[in-house]
């Protein structure tokens, strides 16, 4: 070989190694969607959709783990959990979570194991008993709904023959019998763990509006429910100061993940219509 030939071998080699060390020290987005599903923009669809303008299109060839594959895409069978009565609060495991709160007792109830989809919205709203909501963001059948008023999240709960949770209702559904730093528990806030952080990271970048419902089941809270933290927060019925109202459990707006802890809490005007404020019903049931 030449020495002009070997100058452009060593030099060649050199470029390789400097662009391996570039890629290498890349940020690379952490994995926030489930087998089964596909990361595309910032939603997790059904393995063969894309997402357009933050809806999940196209046909589903697979969807993740506890996801029905529809004609209409991926979507997350209405289920209920059994909550049964006990302490809705205890003393938190550190202070940034909050401050020891009384001792709240809950009789039993169900909870949706997801928040409302847009396609229990839809077959709302067909019915007659849900407003008709105008968004600018996503909006296929699987995506958790959003954008609704908190009396427009009462409707919805009567429709479904629940009611919004209380407060005391929503946090026994979050703490469950051993209060952790997050619902699912200890271990850290992963992107597979809670739709959060989706506006400009860490999980991801310009969303549309909330991700699919159910998609994340290594968030799930001991009792298998969903979503309880991030993806969007949820109306409660609480104290508030006149004209507001409550919302829990953080949402994919939120970059903190501090959002996520079961005490977070936010007060928004109770006509709110946000793309990160959804609904999750309860119901009663008779005690054992």
């Amino acid at each position: 070989m030449t020495s002009r030939g070997t100058t452009l071998l060593a030099l060649t080699t050199l470029v390789v190694v400097l662009l391996a060390l570039v890629l290498a020290a890349a940020p690379v987005a952490p994995p926030r969607c489930a087998p089964g599903s596909t990361a595309t923009g910032a939603r997790c669809c059904g393995e063969g959709q894309r997402a357009v303008a933050g809806a999940c299109v196209g046909s589903a060839t697979r969807c993740g783990d506890g996801l029905a594959r529809t004609e209409v895409g991926c979507v997350a069978p209405a289920r209920r959990v059994r909550v049964d009565a006990g302490a809705a609060s205890w003393k938190p495991p550190d202070q940034r979570v909050g401050t020891q709160g009384e001792r709240a007792v809950t009789g039993a109830f169900e909870v949706d194991a997801t928040e409302a989809t847009w396609a229990r919205w839809h077959a709302c709203e067909r019915d007659q008993g849900c407003a008709r909501l105008a968004t600018s963001w996503g909006g296929d059948a699987g995506q958790a709904a959003s954008g609704m008023t908190r009396n427009e999240a009462r409707s919805f709960c009567a429709w479904s023959g629940g009611r919004l949770p209380t407060d005391e209702e929503w946090l026994r559904v979050a703490l469950g019998e051993k209060e952790t730093r997050y619902p699912w528990g200890d271990p850290d806030a992963l992107c597979l763990r809670a739709a959060y952080g989706l506006l400009d990271g860490p999980c991801g970048r310009d969303a549309h509006g909330p991700d699919t419902a159910g998609a994340r089941p290594w968030g799930a809270t001991p009792a298998g429910v969903l979503d309880v933290a991030g993806n969007v927060a949820e109306w409660v019925e609480g104290e508030a100061p006149a004209g507001m109202g409550i919302v829990r459990g953080g949402s994919y707006a939120d970059d903190d993940a501090s959002a996520l802890r079961p005490r977070w809490r936010r007060v928004v005007e109770l006509g709110a219509r946000a793309a990160w404020i959804g609904v999750r019903c309860v119901y009663d049931v008779a005690p054992r």
